[in-house]
């Protein structure tokens, strides 16, 4: 006998060769598929618990359960949405469209309400605060709401508040881009102002305080690394104007224009890094590579009704400089050159711009003129403050108790 006969000996076990039962077959592959259920189960679990603790700084129990909202099968499309929601009237209501759901912000707090279909706008979240002056801002990260002249910011998601920031001096001017990242303009002890700079987690990443100069309107890129921040300064006697490109990576300006005699209003960023400088005597387009305009527009006796920065675009409402004469609306693109004017009767309340369409509205009527096309026109329910749209591009009305999805037909003229 080998040494290794202890092994070559044993029986070996017969080869099952006989075909198994139908019951047989199926209990097999049921053991095998229930096995495979309880490992992904305890790998899903394991995941779980490794997030939680080592990025719970991103994975928060609101942001996961705001995660369970789109976790719908069933289909959604336009029809999935509510035609219409109501909330309590209140005079300083106003509104904004985060992710579908509609937020209401008003001088006692803040709503979100759903309009899923079916759900007849049911509140998903509320807060109440006190704000004397609550303006509301809502990006493709958060919802703001902040006290203008007061000293508070808030940041919230369509379920509950992230963060709550308190300044020690009074906010003069906000702005916030798609990336989540925020800047709020106000003051600092013997200074005339100071800029923060916040990321999406609401953490300071920088802070530039001036001695000599009032800011008056900032603006971040898209990608809430730069900004742009337009003051004035008084010199030799007269107004001047300055408008700073800042990096939150540099304590120093990357640019800095000056625009001595005139009154500072408003500047933006365009499409591709460019900007632009409105003030009371010009509208100044730059490409964000040199200092020198790529194009100068005067605005002197224009009129000036108003400005607005939207998708690229500079949209111009002006009344020509006579109480009598009618109102223009004009919009520029980046370059600075007429992508389309109008004529309108008086002054509308709100002008947007979106897909090469152009919506005027007033209290009782939105104005839609495409661009090479027709105007229509559609009455509103009375009492319109803002014009909202969906993701899809659906303009959506939001009046001081209800908001709904806008229908634009051909108005029937009367004699």
């Amino acid at each position: 006998m080998s040494a290794f006969s202890i092994f070559t000996d044993r029986k070996k076990r017969k080869k099952n060769t006989e075909t198994p039962t139908v019951e047989q077959y199926y209990e097999k592959r049921a053991r095998r598929v229930s096995h495979l259920r309880y490992a992904c189960l305890l790998v899903t679990v394991l995941f779980g618990v490794y997030g939680f603790a080592v990025h719970g700084e991103v994975l928060t129990a609101e942001n996961f359960r705001y995660m369970l909202k789109f976790l719908d099968l069933t289909e959604n499309d336009e029809a999935s949405l509510s035609a219409e929601i109501r909330y309590d009237y209140v005079d300083s209501n106003q509104g904004a469209l985060f992710k579908g759901d509609l937020a209401v912000l008003n001088t006692d707090g803040l709503t979100v309400y759903s309009r899923e279909a079916g759900t007849t706008g049911s509140k998903l979240f509320s807060e109440s605060f006190r704000m004397e002056d609550p303006r509301l801002v809502a990006t493709a990260q958060n919802i703001f709401a902040y006290d203008l002249g007061g000293n508070e910011v808030r940041m919230f998601n369509s379920y509950s508040q992230i963060a709550r920031l308190s300044m020690d001096y009074p906010i003069y001017g906000f702005s916030a881009s798609d990336s989540g990242h925020f800047a709020v303009i106000t003051a600092e002890k013997n200074y005339r102002s100071a800029i923060y700079v916040y990321d999406a987690y609401a953490r300071q990443i920088y802070k530039r305080l001036l001695s000599n100069t009032y800011i008056d309107y900032v603006a971040l890129s898209p990608d809430g690394q730069t900004f742009l921040a337009l003051g004035h300064e008084a010199g030799g006697g007269y107004l001047c104007s300055l408008l700073q490109v800042y990096s939150v990576k540099e304590e120093q300006p990357l640019k800095s224009m000056t625009f001595k005699g005139e009154l500072p209003l408003m500047a933006g960023y365009l499409a591709d890094g460019a900007y632009a400088v409105l003030t009371g005597s010009a509208l100044r387009f730059y490409d964000g590579q040199s200092d020198t305009p790529v194009k100068t527009l005067s605005m002197e006796g224009a009129g000036l009704a108003g400005c607005r920065f939207e998708n690229g675009y500079v949209l111009i409402t002006a009344t020509g400089g006579g109480l009598s004469d009618g109102t223009e609306l004009t919009v520029y693109d980046g370059k600075g050159e007429i992508a389309l004017r109008t004529p309108c009767q008086g002054v509308p309340s709100q002008v947007r711009f979106t897909g090469d369409t152009l919506y005027l509205l007033t209290s009782e009527e939105v104005t839609v003129l495409p661009a090479g096309g027709e105007s229509t026109s559609c009455e509103t329910k009375g009492d319109a403050v803002q014009l909202l749209f969906d993701e899809d591009g659906t303009p959506v009305v939001f009046e001081k108790n209800l908001a709904y999805r806008l229908t634009v037909t051909q108005k029937e003229e009367t004699e």
